[in-house]
């Protein structure tokens, strides 16, 4: 790992003392190169142990798309927990730019109430219900308060764990009903009290119950405007698995009855089996670019165009984002001897703590494309914006420089995977990884 302690010793050597937003300080370069050649051994720094465990899980779950932490923490990797919210998420982050960019981002930002112990679902212990006594809409607020915040609830699995809440406003129940009558619909819920149900599908981006995403409209139209869902169940009889996005189509074509039916995936009663078919999954439809996707297709039958990149840095997102993407975007290249490079552009670069990390995990990345794609692996070239060493890293950088690099270690993949979203953790195998001692550095957040 000669090329990474270059880059050290050059930040050492010519960095710029800067403030920085986390107030610790930093010297920096602006403008770096590095090149690491996999056929000379998986790239994982030895001047130091790097935990390979958390590179691999992080990675993995950037291409799941995801952007909660409960899979990183299942995991045991706590990497990106400075970042998260209360309820785990962290915005439309890498993995939801890779595979999703530009949709609806599957996020909750605004932290949820938390239920107070010993009341019941009828009051969840989360704003104010005052006044909904005997009031035409009580039962609406307390479903939609329920289903979003009452873990016990059968309806919570489908909206409050999936990230669905209500805005802080409606938490008070006078509110909600004052705001309810200036909802679209509102003159025919008014007509028709049993027949007009709350919807914040049409509207808004099917996450929040709030004046500006929902409106009225019949039970019937509700399940139309959940059309970015996509359900899958399985017939009993002979196992056939059906999928789809209209509900209420679905039951039309299959002679079911509809009120009864949706019972499998609204959860009621806790109904695994309804009318011969059990429930066996939902999931909303991805609305935006799954990049990751495109570009390993576009490598397949254009492997010599330009085009092949992956943006992170969605500058209509960023505002969202608990950090703003270091690693912006990255590029794929392929050669006439059919060997696969990927080039990394990173904006900001932690040169100490997160650089051995992010060369590993692109090195991995490229190895697993280059997999699925039927190239070889060949070089990884990291070129970083504003690289740069923190001043409480810095006595810990020159005890690196003091150690000679010790052979590269090997990486192997499990070589019957053949899609990108096939991997698991089982499917990485690394041998001979030999390192001197782990450097303590405190994070800076």
């Amino acid at each position: 790992m000669i090329e990474y302690l270059k880059l050290v010793k050059n930040v050492l050597d010519n960095g710029v003392y800067k403030m920085d937003r986390t107030g610790t300080g930093a010297v920096s370069v602006f403008g770096t190169q590095s090149r690491y050649n996999l056929t000379n051994g998986f790239p994982l720094v030895t001047t130091k142990k790097v935990h390979l465990k958390s590179i691999i899980h992080e990675l993995l779950w950037f291409i799941r798309g995801d952007t909660n932490v409960k899979y990183l923490q299942d995991n045991g990797v706590t990497i990106w927990d400075e970042w998260a919210g209360p309820d785990g998420e962290l915005g439309p982050i890498y993995g939801h730019a890779w595979r999703d960019f530009g949709g609806k981002p599957e996020i909750i930002i605004p932290p949820k109430p938390k239920l107070r112990s010993g009341l019941s679902a009828s009051y969840l212990g989360v704003g104010n219900g005052q006044g909904k006594e005997n009031h035409v809409l009580a039962k609406t607020w307390e479903g939609m308060m329920s289903c979003c915040y009452d873990p016990n609830s059968a309806s919570y699995a489908f909206y409050g764990a999936k990230g669905v809440y209500v805005c802080n406003d409606w938490l008070e129940f006078s509110v909600f009903a004052e705001d309810a009558a200036y909802l679209p619909g509102w003159e025919l819920k008014e007509k028709y009290p049993k027949q007009y149900v709350l919807d914040k599908d049409g509207i808004g981006n099917g996450f929040c119950y709030g004046p500006k995403t929902c409106q009225w409209v019949t039970a019937q139209e509700n399940q139309l405007l959940k059309s970015d869902t996509i359900y899958t169940v399985r017939r009993i009889s002979d196992g056939k698995i059906f999928n789809f996005t209209n509900p209420a189509n679905f039951c039309e074509e299959h002679n079911l009855e509809d009120k009864n039916f949706s019972d499998l995936w609204t959860g009621r009663k806790n109904a695994k089996v309804r009318q011969g078919y059990e429930f066996v999954s939902s999931q909303r439809i991805k609305t935006g670019i799954d990049q990751l996707h495109n570009v390993i297709e576009s490598l397949k039958s254009n492997p010599h165009s330009r085009r092949h990149i992956v943006s992170a840095w969605n500058p209509a997102d960023v505002e969202n984002m608990a950090l703003p993407p270091c690693h912006a975007f990255f590029q794929f290249f392929v050669d006439d001897e059919e060997r696969l490079s990927l080039q990394l552009y990173q904006r900001s670069a932690d040169v100490f703590l997160g650089v051995p990390f992010n060369i590993a995990s692109y090195s991995l990345l490229l190895m697993m494309v280059a997999q699925v794609t039927g190239y070889t692996p060949y070089e990884f070239v990291h070129t970083i914006g504003d690289a740069h060493l923190y001043v409480n890293h810095i006595e810990q950088a020159k005890l690196q420089l003091s150690r000679d690099p010790l052979e590269l270690p090997i990486m192997k993949l499990n070589n019957k995977i053949k899609n990108i979203d096939g991997f698991k953790y089982e499917d990485f195998e690394l041998s001979g990884y030999n390192h001197y001692p782990a450097i303590k550095a405190d994070i800076a957040v």
